[in-house]
């Protein structure tokens, strides 16, 4: 038995994920000098706010090494804050501070028109159908 990768899912999706995050990369790598673990630190401080090395492996899906890589690097950029948890002294939280902030609004406003630009590929329920269609799966797994 043999698999088909154009047409199994797992890979094209995959392939997808990898297309679209290089593509994207693009726009906050040239003009602010990020990479993709602090891109995704930022994005994540920013929707959860205050969070700590573990939680933000979760939510951006990422390890603990690539993670406190990019939490050192925003913190010597002066774009985060740390400070001890005040109910458990082992663990640190970190957050967005005002450069921070000001840096994820801007890159904020690039990944809509980025976004944007992606998206006018489909109508408007193409779009829709698509992320119900996503959300259905990462519900499946």
């Amino acid at each position: 038995m043999e698999i088909d990768l154009e047409q199994f899912l797992p890979y094209q999706l995959n392939q997808m994920a990898n297309l679209i995050s290089d593509d994207f990369a693009r726009v906050y790598q040239q003009k602010y000098n990020l990479t993709i673990p602090q891109w995704r630190v930022l994005a994540n401080l920013a929707q959860y706010g205050k969070s700590n090395a573990k939680d933000l492996c979760t939510q951006a899906n990422m390890d603990k090494s690539t993670v406190s890589r990019a939490i050192k690097s925003l913190l010597q950029r002066g774009y985060v804050e740390a400070q001890l948890n005040q109910q458990d002294k082992r663990v640190t939280q970190v957050m967005l501070n005002e450069p921070g902030n000001a840096i994820y609004k801007l890159i904020a406003r690039d990944a809509q028109n980025w976004e944007g630009q992606l998206a006018e590929k489909f109508s408007k329920q193409q779009q829709v159908q698509l992320l119900n269609l996503l959300k259905e799966l990462k519900e499946a797994l």
